[in-house]
């Protein structure tokens, strides 16, 4: 998602056209949202026509409508996100709601890619016991899939059956350690190729000594206690399910740690034509900025006036997008988290 969001980023270009729709993830609910898209796609066409000329509306218009029919409403998530212009079109399914709207004009509307990137998480789980281990990797409330390979599930083949070894902690515990480090071993292959925060599921004492022999530490977001060996997918998410979530919250505290560390350093900036400036220079690192931050205004020659004047738009669109396309990042917070900031802050790369 993230590669799609910068290339909508990058474009500028009249007429832009962004549409969202709330969504249904299940039948019969899911059925009216064909219904739902058709009217929005009316009435997207219809203020086309009263902006622009036919031969300008008409590539726009037919891409949208190819979109639309190809467009399997069984699959959908919470919103749907379609952008369109003469050259391309895109369609998103967004895991966070939305009001059904539409947006025209030169940039599209990518704060919805930017806050589902932020309120999803994409990750492993690693359920761990003395006879097998698992992996399996997640995106949010769904398990995506289970590895079954040559390397996963992985069962333990240094387990020993002899009573009298059995009553040796010592033997018992290394026979284990060594079972642990192999697994590591393996898992760090798919974690090369894929890096993502890892939630751990076994009784204490495995995920104790698990995390001992790992070998790249800091990886564990979570974990979580009892007994995974034959659990479905569907109970596996139950549990992960709510972890992820807790994760993902506690990203807004480390947030406000960074702005406070920033402001300490003399690198944070708030006032808007500060922070637009810096992002054109490439000298942005991170932009926080409340989800209901919304102001309206113009930019004439790099210079930001705030207001409600003929031809306003939202001004946060292409300080979004300088920010992102000089190689920083873009992160939402709550609304009233950033009150000390009138709603926006900039942390500056020096």
């Amino acid at each position: 998602m993230e590669q799609a969001l910068i290339k909508l980023s990058q474009y500028t270009g009249a007429p832009a056209v962004t549409i969202l729709l709330s969504t249904h993830r299940t039948f019969p609910d899911n059925k009216q949202d064909s219904i739902h898209l058709k009217n929005l796609i009316t009435q997207v066409e219809k203020e086309l026509y009263e902006q622009y000329d036919k031969r300008t509306v008409w590539p726009v218009i037919d891409k949208i409508k190819e979109a639309e029919n190809d467009i399997n409403h069984a699959y959908n998530l919470d919103t749907l996100a379609l952008f369109a212009c003469s050259d391309f079109v895109q369609v998103k399914r967004l895991p966070i709601t939305t009001t059904d709207r539409y947006v025209i004009g030169d940039r599209f509307e990518i704060r919805p890619l930017l806050k589902a990137v932020q309120q999803s998480e994409h990750y492993y789980i690693l359920s761990v016991s003395r006879q097998k281990i698992r992996l399996l990797e997640a995106f949010n409330d769904k398990i995506e899939h289970e590895v079954q390979n040559a390397d996963f599930p992985y069962t333990n083949s240094y387990y020993t059956t002899d009573p009298m070894r059995q009553q040796q902690d010592l033997i018992v515990d290394n026979l284990l350690r060594e079972f642990f480090n192999t697994a590591d071993k393996r898992f760090k292959k798919y974690y090369a190729e894929n890096p993502l925060p890892v939630i751990l599921l076994g009784e204490e004492k495995n995920l104790t000594y698990y995390q001992e022999v790992m070998d790249i530490k800091g990886l564990v977001v979570a974990t979580h206690h009892g007994s995974f060996d034959d659990t479905s997918d569907a109970e596996i998410a139950t549990v992960t399910f709510p972890l992820i979530l807790k994760y993902i919250a506690g990203k807004q505290e480390t947030a406000m740690q960074a702005i406070n560390t920033a402001q300490s350093a003399q690198r944070l900036l708030v006032d808007l034509n500060d922070i637009y400036t810096a992002a054109e220079n490439g000298q942005a690192d991170t932009l926080y900025i409340e989800q209901t931050f919304l102001p309206t205004g113009h930019i004439d020659n790099g210079t930001i006036s705030v207001g409600d004047g003929n031809g306003s738009s939202d001004i946060t669109l292409p300080v979004i997008d300088a920010v992102i396309n000089k190689g920083g990042n873009v992160v939402f917070l709550d609304e009233n988290a950033l009150n000390e900031y009138q709603g926006i802050a900039l942390v500056t790369r020096f």
